[in-house]
């Protein structure tokens, strides 16, 4: 999932010249805004084929056996790249981690769990609607008034909502679904409330906390919410490789690089490709495709994002993006 948090940045400046992707990227001389534009393109890539992955992973681990094992492999990445952050947490950053894991487990043990029911390419559009979700529950909590444009954005986004979730034959709703929903509003909880503890608490320790303190309290839920089981193979493997390393860890960090240089509205507009990343993945591994009507749930949901995260200027009337 698509998330706009700073964490500890990297780069080319920060990486050994002559190895890597950074190498070639800045062999071409690019302006800065457009490597960054790249590398979020890149991330958004990785994200969008996590739904498939993990689709995949979870016939052979149990849902929320495979959130922990992902989790304690970024962490332990991320721990082993910045050492010194650990000897550094106060109790004020411990206890915002904490809260903030929550939120992760929650998002990502529905998202997961909806998985053996919901097909990838609908997980991610619904997965998507966190985005919009945030600015209405800072409403909810903080009484921060929503710009007219969000309201706008959540019309066209309930309305696809409704085409993605509602079987229209029976008027009934897949139990994945519903569970992906509350797996969106779970992270729209954890975007808002980073955005606040950001500005009291160091980024790298929250970073770290948040993947540690997730990996351990989904393993102490692992025996209660489910019967755990594993089959050590290749597959499980790459499929950590890729959420737990790539998707997680490596992304995060390449992330954070890249938001340096653009805007987060930017930022948000290129994040709204992960569904259509999404969509190609599902199709190519599975087979799976989207009906008509589905189509038209995913374009609107998405279309609600945009209206929501563009700026128009007043006094030109051009985005700005």
């Amino acid at each position: 999932m698509a998330q706009s948090i700073r964490l500890l940045p990297i780069g080319p400046k920060g990486m050994r010249q002559g190895t890597g992707i950074w190498y070639y990227i800045a062999a071409m001389k690019m302006p800065k805004p457009i490597q960054a534009d790249l590398a979020l393109i890149l991330v958004t890539f990785v994200w969008g084929s996590t739904f498939t992955v993990v689709k995949i992973g979870i016939e052979q681990v149990s849902p929320v056996l495979f959130v922990a094992l992902r989790f304690w492999v970024a962490a332990v990445i991320v721990a082993a790249l910045m050492p010194g952050q650990i000897k550094k947490i106060s109790r004020r950053s411990f206890r915002h981690g904490l809260v903030l894991s929550v939120m992760l487990v929650g998002g990502f043990v529905f998202q997961t769990l909806g998985l053996r029911s919901t097909g990838p390419s609908q997980s991610a559009f619904i997965t998507s609607l966190s985005v919009i979700l945030v600015p209405l529950l800072g409403f909810l909590i903080f009484r921060h008034r929503p710009r007219m444009q969000t309201l706008a954005g959540v019309i066209l986004a309930t309305a696809g909502l409704f085409l993605l979730l509602v079987h229209l034959a029976d008027l009934d709703f897949r139990p994945g679904d519903v569970l992906t929903l509350i797996c969106a509003v779970m992270f729209g909880f954890q975007i808002l409330l980073l955005g606040r503890f950001l500005s009291v608490t160091d980024h790298r320790q929250l970073m770290l906390l948040q993947m540690a303190c997730t990996a351990v309290i989904c393993t102490l839920l692992v025996p209660v919410i489910e019967k755990p089981f594993i089959v050590w193979n290749s597959t499980v493997a790459l499929c950590l490789f890729i959420t737990g390393v790539l998707a997680t860890a490596f992304a995060l960090y390449v992330q954070t690089w890249a938001q340096r240089y653009t805007t987060p509205n930017h930022a948000a507009l290129i994040f709204s490709l992960e569904p259509f990343f999404a969509v190609l993945f599902a199709y190519w591994i599975l087979g799976h495709v989207l009906t008509s009507r589905e189509w038209l749930g995913g374009l609107l949901v998405l279309a609600g994002i945009l209206v929501s995260e563009l700026r128009v200027s007043a006094r030109d009337k051009t985005l700005n993006v």
